[in-house]
């Protein structure tokens, strides 16, 4: 016997329908707005590792634009700096607008991202799979 009910199994009289509202017993309305509830808020602004991530980097390529208009993306950027695949997905996803009427980046700021971007690919270049290579048209 499974302690797992199947659904296509449900008698009719096992669903109680009642106009009356639960008691609250300490849980929020659905009103309420979640930034109440949130346990802290997210760091808005540059962390040492970041500053530190920032100036190790050559002369000239430091995301002095980024850092200063966004540096809650800075400070996962540093982060993730030592993570090839998660870098290189959330820059993807940074540059690219899945949720739709986005406004995007200041023109400094995404030439910041292009650049970490390109330096990332000079420092540790991506590993191309065989299949990635292979059926390639030339």
């Amino acid at each position: 016997m499974s302690i797992y009910r199947r659904t296509d199994r449900v008698p009719l009289n096992d669903l109680a329908i009642s106009g009356e509202q639960r008691p609250s017993g300490g849980r929020t309305s659905a009103n309420e707005e979640w930034t109440n509830r949130r346990a802290s808020e997210p760091a808005n602004g540059l962390l040492k590792p970041t500053l530190s991530w920032a100036y190790a980097l050559p002369a000239g390529r430091h995301p002095t634009a980024l850092m200063t208009k966004y540096p809650r993306i800075a400070n996962l950027l540093a982060v993730l700096w030592r993570d090839p695949v998660s870098l290189r997905g959330y820059i993807d996803d940074l540059l690219v607008d899945k949720r739709g009427h986005r406004q995007g980046f200041p023109l400094d700021v995404l030439q910041d991202i292009f650049d970490l971007r390109t330096l990332y690919d000079e420092l540790h270049p991506p590993k191309l799979r065989p299949w990635e290579v292979m059926n390639k048209d030339e």
